[in-house]
């Protein structure tokens, strides 16, 4: 198994954890959650009920995945990047903590419902709003506000609802 998990480390029932998982301290995880191979969740990450970490996954720290959500293989979840409930993140989709000077900014929110397409990258204190759906390899650098739309490109801009 080779897991390194602290001392403490505070789960819910049915969890299920994959091999070469490393568990920080401050990590909260709920109930029926299953988590990868190969994951890493750093200091601060919660995590709600019902959800499925893929394999390589990497945390941050300093952040909260909700209920019913899906973060699928190879994904980083930045500091300060909150995850509603019922949000899918698909394969490699990236997420940015600072700017281009290394300067924090607000957090980064990611709505109910919203889809988050393979290998997109989201810039830091963007807000994606309800059921959002950005497109695949877009680079999300503003905030995606109209409830259900669908966002892609490079940079992204609105192209229809859902």
């Amino acid at each position: 198994m080779h897991n390194v998990i602290p001392y403490g480390f505070k789960y819910g029932e049915n969890f299920e954890i994959g091999d070469f998982v490393k568990i920080e301290d401050d990590v909260i995880v709920g109930g029926n959650v299953t988590i990868g191979n190969y994951v890493l969740l750093k200091k601060g990450t919660r995590i709600g009920d019902n959800c499925f970490i893929d394999s390589y996954v990497r945390s941050s720290g300093d952040n909260v995945i909700g209920n019913n959500c899906t973060i699928r293989y190879g994904a980083t979840i930045a500091k300060q990047v909150i995850i509603a409930d019922n949000v899918f993140i698909s394969p490699n989709v990236m997420t940015i903590y600072t700017d281009h000077n290394g300067v924090p900014s607000n957090p980064t929110y990611i709505a109910d419902g919203a889809f988050i397409g393979t290998a997109a990258v989201l810039k830091n204190g963007i807000t994606i709003n309800r059921n959002v759906v950005i497109g695949a390899m877009s680079y999300v650098n503003m905030n995606c506000e109209i409830m259900g739309g669908i966002y892609v490109g490079q940079p992204v801009k609105y192209i229809g609802k859902r």
